[in-house]
């Protein structure tokens, strides 16, 4: 497993802690890929938060400790559904050797923390493959882009580790299904990143 980097996640601020420097980050890769939301989009998704944080939670502590080998209590009962197609997805069961898991990382030039969700080594071709993985209500929902998240974990991983990763993939958590996403271009992610980032920046300053 990759170590860890000292970074501290407070649960209550949702702020993370670079402990060397004791530096707080001022922001996190979600507040920073979501900063231009339409106000209805944002509004909706509050309004549905206490049912997709509680299930995002489950799915991701069951996917965690599969990863680490540590047995699955039946706590998660009313999850079922989506915790189980995606353990028995041969990707997962099979396929990916995990290195990190629920892995802290940050970029410290701009102040923003995040965690990704896994990172680990395709078993069939020896690459690396970043993953993230999220949860959806419906078995016929849509998929959507990613590049951007992607893009802020494997830019902190470059910068800490100095690391090449071959793939980026997400995993798509749904009821009674699970669907692994076609390979992301590591290049398209890291320059989406960049562009809204930038973006960010730029609106940052501009008030």
């Amino acid at each position: 497993m990759l170590d860890p980097l000292p970074i501290i996640f407070d649960e209550e601020s949702h702020r993370y802690l670079w402990e060397p420097t004791q530096t707080w980050m001022t922001d996190s890769v979600t507040s920073v890929t979501g900063f231009d939301m339409p106000e209805k989009k944002r509004l909706a998704i509050e309004a549905h938060k206490h049912k997709w944080a509680p299930r995002g939670i489950a799915v991701h502590s069951a996917l965690e400790k599969f990863f680490k080998k540590i047995d699955i209590i039946p706590e998660y009962n009313e999850y079922d559904k989506w915790i189980w197609p995606l353990l028995d997805h041969p990707f997962i069961r099979d396929h990916f050797e995990p290195i990190a898991v629920e892995y802290r990382v940050c970029d410290l030039k701009n102040t923003i923390g995040g965690t990704l969700d896994a990172l680990g080594v395709d078993k069939r071709t020896g690459n690396k493959v970043l993953i993230d993985l999220k949860t959806q209500s419906s078995a016929r929902a849509n998929t959507y882009n990613t590049d951007e998240q992607l893009g802020a974990y494997l830019s902190m991983l470059i910068d800490h580790h100095a690391m090449k990763i071959d793939e980026c993939r997400t995993v798509w958590s749904r009821p009674e299904k699970t669907y692994v996403g076609e390979i992301q271009d590591p290049d398209q992610c890291l320059e989406a990143w960049v562009d809204k980032l930038d973006l960010f920046k730029m609106t940052k300053e501009a008030f």
